[in-house]
């Protein structure tokens, strides 16, 4: 059974070049050839799974500074989930991950070159309560595991998202993967997550007194193997 009810609609952030499309279009089972993307594609996936079957939207965000202005009004949106993929190959992709959560959690409305404090940026990453997943692609070309994932940042325990690795580019090897299998449990875990956070609020909007509000919940997601298939 189909859910006709409000889609689902994660956000795909990262920079230029890492891959984003190749990872949707790997998930979503798209074969056209990936390109540059100006602005925002969205990709719809239909995930079946033992209670039911959902349509998930895909937003792949373009990554290039060149369009951050019109970026926010993206970032804007209501998401349920957030992916953020970096290059395996490319250790500043992987840094500026931070950046891209920051920016998702000031919804763009503060340029990501502005600094801000250590400690306001700890506390816009625990802000973020919907579920996030760290994919790191190309991993066809990684030749050391450790060389590129270096925290060097140190507020990557404050996402505390789920982590794995892909090489976007086979697809006959992403069938029935541990890759394919992790990402299908994220996406249970999103629909779980936000059939939760309905809950609450109909159940506070019902509520004929008033009542105090809710004490943020601790992620569903704690950090995973990365997978490497060599």
């Amino acid at each position: 059974m189909v859910d006709t009810t409000e889609k689902i609609r994660i956000l795909v952030l990262g920079d230029s070049g890492v891959g984003k499309t190749s990872l949707v279009n790997l998930i979503s089972n798209t074969n056209s050839k990936p390109c540059w993307t100006v602005g925002c594609n969205v990709e719809v996936v239909l995930h079946e799974s033992r209670d039911n079957s959902e349509f998930i939207e895909l937003w792949d965000v373009g990554g290039s500074s060149v369009h951050e202005n019109s970026r926010a009004v993206f970032l804007r949106g209501n998401y349920h989930a957030l992916i953020l993929v970096h290059d395996l190959t490319n250790s500043k992709s992987y840094t500026n991950m931070i950046k891209w959560a920051l920016e998702f959690a000031q919804r763009g409305e503060t340029p990501a070159r502005r600094r801000i404090s250590r400690e306001a940026e700890s506390t816009l990453l625990k802000s973020i309560e919907i579920p996030k997943l760290i994919v790191g692609t190309k991993q066809d070309h990684l030749w050391s595991r450790s060389r590129y994932t270096t925290d060097r940042t140190g507020l990557m325990t404050d996402l505390n998202a789920q982590i794995i690795s892909v090489n976007c580019l086979d697809n006959i090897q992403y069938k029935g993967s541990y890759q394919q299998q992790q990402i299908a449990n994220f996406f249970d875990q999103v629909i779980k997550h936000k059939k939760n956070a309905s809950n609450k609020f109909n159940r506070a909007f019902r509520s004929p007194t008033p009542a105090s509000s809710p004490s943020p919940s601790s992620s569903i997601f704690s950090t995973l193997d990365l997978g490497f298939n060599f």
